[in-house]
């Protein structure tokens, strides 16, 4: 069994037939350049004839490109915009202009000339032309189909009492969500650079791949089964929706929940980096208590006709190479449980007898069931069954979703789960918190007091230093919560085997059920599975919550119930780390960061969707994202010019070295390490970061082999012996060749290094 990534090393022996590397991307299937929204370049280009009027209006989308990018920042409000603006003017050109003039007046006495100049300085006195207010802002970036008008659909209207100017009068009361231009934002966005090309091609490259790996959600079963319903002419390209509730005004202050929104986000699975944030977007916000109150079936129904318009009419995608009409499929509905079962209208609470979306497994059931029964699995037929015998408490369902009035998505068919709130804030604390009770109490090994110490003067190294947590007290054992953020709880979960396991005697059976609970985390953050690691992991699940029941003496939790879901999720929609709420979250923040600088709360959903909607035309302003991030005080001299230059085939002045660099959102760093898997786990250190000159696609990492001396299953880490590495091992790789991100090589307190791999194999 193995899972692993494809592989394309670069060996310096083949120099005589090397190609400067790039990433790999079927081109043939469309091989034209895509058209992109023509922005002002930041370099003025060299013209035979300088054309004034050119120039003026080139300084003119300048400008709004500059104003556009202050927008997009999450802590400026529309007022500092302004005021930056008109500080500008007035402290910087309005000088710099007077200067200019008194300077012409003295110098250029022609009468043609001076009246060319007198038209550069009145440009250059004022060049926000395009954006001298808001309104002008809105019309000029409307008028080149960079934003639309925000969508505010009616929920509910009554008359009822309102107060106006201090006084109670009867007048109508409207209650309202916003809803942004989801066609418009699509259609952009896929003729924006090359992200309609970059989404076919890997579409079409993963379609056509015949080695049983899964990926990617469109290489699960949910997608065949949508795409069986559209005709193998059409173009289908599937999407993804996220909802969650956003607390916008201090969660302490007089009034928390009362502004609490409930923001619905899109993504693309099949996009480059789907996980940054600069790739999700806003598509809706609605008042959380709107929802509570009026319910699902009124608040999302414009949201639904929109969904419903883009997979039934789709949109014409034009490029320079022609124009395609696609159709965007619905793929899954994300959040956490309780958003999850709001919107899919099943049980809300884990106290119900059916708290299951999955299946229909009572609860007293589920506390001992260890594997999943498919006689019990949810389906469209016992689902419509169940909606007609109306009962709660006998069906786990209030009544039909709304969301089945979609084409293709059925809410039994919703095959998605959120490994953030289920193992990290779920499984991961009732586990530990009764491993580290065993150990303390039961088989008194070390105490809390020794592990407090460990954890907090344990090396996590330069990757999770910013992810400790604080000290575990024995209120938090006894709770079984630990007072962790996810992130936080994958990080101890990853240290923990070295911080204590020298402690732990050899074929502990708690041990032995921790180690299992290890691997579980380490295969369900792996980016490929196939049928030997699901079939795997499957095993591991059921004899996890065999040993749960069997050690503790305690029941199973609704989140270890799920545990036993997971390998049918991701036969059908693919790996769970690629749909989780950790970026959809993340998100939040920017929503946070702006409610926090303004003070507007009379209408939030609207003021917060035309931030979005800024935001959403700075990108497009932006003729691509820069994949590599890098300073001149990073550049160094390379020590291995001969090694480099041969296996390249490239002379000094093609290529630059690195000592640091960000790469797609991550940082490479010299003396960082990265493992990589052929036919066996390789280890490199970083000696040095190569970037060849004119490839932004391609990052190269010249890195020294590091040998390790065995695999130690009790501490599930390989133990490294530098002894063994007095003999340097130089190759060049793309870090495309790589598992995963750098990781770290762990001193452990018996005194060996250890490193703990973050990809299961």
């Amino acid at each position: 069994m193995s899972i692993k990534h494809t592989s394309h090393e670069i060996e310096p022996n083949n120099s005589s037939h090397f190609e400067s590397p790039s990433l790999p991307l079927d081109t043939s299937i469309i091989e034209p350049p895509f058209l992109q929204y023509q922005v002002a370049s930041t370099t003025p280009m060299v013209e035979e004839q300088f054309i004034i009027d050119v120039a003026i209006n080139s300084l003119y989308k300048s400008a709004v490109e500059f104003i556009v990018g202050l927008h997009n920042n999450n802590n400026f409000t529309k007022k500092d915009v302004n005021n930056i603006q008109s500080g500008i003017i007035q402290s910087l050109l309005t000088p710099m202009v007077s200067i200019l003039k008194n300077v012409v007046k003295t110098e250029v006495k022609e009468p043609l000339s001076l009246s060319k100049f007198d038209n550069i300085l009145t440009a250059m006195s004022n060049p926000f032309q395009f954006c001298t207010s808001e309104y002008i802002l809105l019309k000029w970036l409307a008028a080149n189909d960079l934003i639309s008008v925000v969508k505010q659909f009616t929920i509910h209207n009554e008359i009822c009492p309102v107060q106006h100017l201090g006084e109670t009068v009867y007048d109508e009361k409207q209650t309202k969500g916003a809803l942004l231009p989801l066609k418009l934002q699509f259609k952009k966005y896929f003729e924006h650079s090359d992200n309609f090309k970059n989404q076919l091609n890997r579409l079409k490259r993963l379609q056509l791949s015949n080695d049983n790996n899964i990926t990617n959600f469109v290489q699960g079963k949910l997608w065949k089964q949508k795409m069986s319903h559209h005709s193998s002419d059409k173009i289908l390209i599937p999407y993804f929706l996220y909802i969650d509730d956003a607390e916008i005004n201090n969660p302490l202050g007089s009034h928390a929940m009362h502004q609490q929104i409930s923001a619905i986000y899109y993504s693309f699975p099949l996009a480059e980096n789907s996980s940054k944030l600069s790739n999700i977007f806003l598509a809706a916000l609605i008042k959380s208590l709107d929802l509570k109150e009026f319910g699902n079936d009124l608040c999302l129904q414009t949201l639904i006709c929109e969904i419903n318009l883009l997979e039934n009419d789709g949109l014409d995608i034009v490029t320079e190479c022609g124009s395609f009409h696609v159709h965007f499929i619905l793929g899954i509905v994300l959040g956490d449980n309780l958003g999850m079962n709001s919107i899919l209208e099943f049980s809300k609470s884990f106290s119900a007898n059916y708290f299951c979306r999955f299946c229909k497994v009572d609860k007293l059931r589920s506390k001992q069931m260890c594997e999943e029964d498919i006689s019990c699995m949810r389906n469209i037929d016992n689902y419509n069954i169940d909606i007609d015998i109306q009962n709660f408490s006998e069906t786990g369902i209030y009544k039909e979703s709304i969301l089945n009035q979609i084409q293709s998505f059925h809410v039994t068919q919703n095959f998605c789960v959120d490994t953030m709130h289920d193992l990290y804030e779920g499984v991961c604390h009732y586990d530990m918190c009764h491993i580290i009770k065993y150990f303390i109490n039961t088989a008194k090994l070390f105490t809390l007091e020794t592990l407090n110490k460990r954890k907090s003067n344990f090396n996590y190294g330069p990757i999770e230093f910013g992810n400790i947590s604080p000290e575990i007290s024995i209120n938090h054992l006894n709770n079984c919560r630990l007072k962790m953020s996810a992130r936080e709880v994958m990080t101890f979960i990853h240290f923990f085997p070295l911080m204590v396991g020298d402690l732990v005697p050899e074929n502990d059976e708690v041990w032995s059920f921790f180690l299992i609970l290890l691997k579980i985390v380490d295969i369900l953050l792996s980016y490929t599975f196939n049928a030997d690691a699901i079939s795997y992991l499957k095993q591991l699940i059921s004899k996890h919550n065999n040993q749960y029941n069997l050690l503790f003496n305690d029941t199973l939790k609704p989140k270890h119930h799920f545990l036993v879901h997971y390998p049918t999720v991701i036969e059908y929609s693919g790996p769970p780390r690629l749909y989780w709420c950790f970026r959809f979250e993340g998100k939040h923040k920017e929503m946070k960061m702006y409610a926090r600088s303004t003070t507007s709360r009379k209408n939030i959903t609207l003021t917060l969707a035309n931030k979005f909607q800024l935001k959403f035309a700075h990108l497009l302003l932006q003729p691509t994202l820069l994949k590599i991030i890098s300073k001149e005080k990073h550049k160094i001299q390379t020590k291995h010019i001969e090694l480099i230059s041969k296996t390249l085939n490239l002379s000094p002045s093609k290529y630059s070295c690195y000592n640091y660099l960000e790469f797609n959102g991550i940082v490479f760093k010299e003396g960082y390490y990265l493992s990589k898997f052929l036919n066996e786990i390789k280890l490199f250190k970083i000696t040095e970061i190569i970037v060849i000159e004119n490839n932004d696609d391609t990052v190269l990492i010249l890195g020294e082999q590091i040998l390790f001396e065995k695999f130690d299953p009790h501490y599930e880490s390989f133990v490294i012996n530098e002894n063994t590495n007095e003999l340097s091992n130089f190759s060049i790789y793309s870090t495309y060749d790589f598992s995963g991100p750098p990781i770290n090589i762990t001193n452990v307190a018996n005194g060996k290094k250890m490193l703990r791999l973050k990809e299961f194999y």
